[in-house]
C-alpha cells in the first residue's frame, strides 16, 4: 500500500481511504507514557517534547487519559504521573 503526503499529515492511501500514520501516533503515545514510568512525573512540555507533539495536542492527549484514569493531570502546574498500577505494569515489563 503506497501513500502520498507529508508523514504526519493526512494521506490518500492507493485503497482509496484518507488517514494518517497510526503507528507514528502509537509509538509517540509509548514514548510519552514510558518517559512517565521513568520519571515518575512530568510536566506537559516535556511530554510534548518527548513525544514530538505540540503542547496543546499534548495537554489534550494528556486530559483524555485522566479522564480514562491512566494518569493524573495537575492543571494548575501542568504536571502529570502515571496511574500506580499502570506504572507497576510498565516497569515490570522492562
Amino acid at each position: 500500500m503506497s501513500r502520498t503526503g507529508r508523514p504526519g499529515c493526512l494521506e490518500m492511501r492507493d485503497d482509496g481511504l484518507v488517514g494518517s500514520n497510526p503507528l507514528n501516533g502509537l509509538d509517540r503515545l509509548q514514548r510519552l507514557l514510558n518517559l512517565l514510568a521513568e520519571k515518575g512525573e512530568c510536566g506537559v512540555g516535556d511530554l510534548a517534547i518527548a513525544a514530538g507533539w505540540p503542547a496543546y495536542k499534548t495537554r489534550s492527549i494528556v486530559e483524555f487519559l485522566a479522564e480514562h484514569g491512566m494518569v493524573f493531570y495537575r492543571a494548575s502546574d501542568s504536571m502529570v504521573r502515571l496511574e500506580p498500577q499502570l506504572r507497576r505494569l510498565m516497569v515490570e515489563e522492562d
